[in-house]
């Protein structure tokens, strides 16, 4: 399959690629020493740093039955839905499809990512999309993957794809404006999540419901710049950070990464997944967490 991680040319997507076969496909966290650095930085708030703690936590998930495991790296080592690096970073989606809050006995469409970087062999930083509120569920036997192809084609300009995509959310989001989308969207763009207005059509309304006093003069700059923004091919995935509160109501706040993906083709945004999870959606950003939580 073209998405298989092991076909993936780059050292890095073969470095992650064979941490989530050995770690998470055989449910051997002595192997996290074979792949993970000692001084692994948990830039989420699913696990703590250090690569002997990483060890320890999944060694207590993977005694778990699989349903109730909390980690999201490779749900029961299923296809990912594409895996894409740029320099030491790798990013992962799976598809997750959740249960419907609106609708018992249904699902949401649902996308994890988790970034990696490696250095020198190895994983040096992890950014899960994790939401402590709604901690993802594995999906059931028989999902199906949802696996799609990423360009190799060498004359996509992977820092034109980024920008496009940061002045997307500049021009859209940041302004308020919904007449600005089709300055960035493909008219038949495709919506992979089903809590989310299918189309063009569709996403001008969505801007237009949610800022009903918009437009708003457009920032020079992105109102939450990127903590993350990956690219290869036609793929480009963007994350940033939003600190949500800690469930139970201390005051205290977690790092959580709001991931979105978007395929690009002819300077337009063609495909869109996201890692919103529908039924905990994430409140507007706060100041940064406290050091150490």
């Amino acid at each position: 399959m073209a998405t298989s991680l092991e076909q993936q040319p780059r050292p890095s997507k073969l470095v992650v690629g064979r941490f989530l076969a050995d770690v998470f496909g055989a449910r051997n966290a002595d192997a996290v020493a074979d792949y993970v650095a000692p001084d692994l930085v948990q830039h989420g708030a699913d696990a703590p740093d250090g690569a002997q703690a990483f060890a320890d936590l999944l060694r207590r998930e993977f005694a778990k039955p699989a349903a109730d495991q909390g980690t999201a790296d490779a749900p029961g080592l299923r296809d990912p839905v594409f895996v894409i690096g740029e320099n030491d970073l790798v990013c992962v989606c799976h598809y997750m499809p959740q249960p419907d809050p609106d609708t018992p006995g249904s699902t949401f469409d649902y996308y994890a990512f988790t970034t990696y970087r490696v250095r020198d062999g190895r994983i040096a930083e992890r950014w899960p999309s994790l939401n402590k509120i709604a901690p993802p569920l594995p999906p059931a036997s028989g999902t199906p993957t949802r696996a799609t192809t990423v360009s190799s084609s060498p004359s996509i300009d992977i820092e034109a794809n980024k920008r496009l995509v940061v002045d997307f959310y500049r021009c859209v989001f940041d302004a308020r404006n919904p007449d600005a989308v089709k300055d960035f969207v493909a008219e038949d763009y495709l919506q992979h999540v089903s809590h989310y207005p299918p189309g063009r059509a569709g996403l001008e309304e969505f801007v237009r419901s949610r800022f009903p006093d918009g437009p708003v003069p457009t920032p020079a700059e992105p109102l939450i710049p990127p903590a993350l923004i990956v690219a290869e091919g036609d793929i480009v995935v963007v994350a940033g950070l939003l600190p949500q509160a800690e469930p139970g109501g201390n005051g205290a706040l977690y790092p959580y990464y709001m991931y979105d993906a978007y395929r690009v083709r002819g300077q337009r945004l063609v495909e869109h997944w996201s890692g919103i999870d529908k039924s905990a959606p994430p409140k507007p950003p706060g100041p940064p967490p406290a050091a150490g939580t």
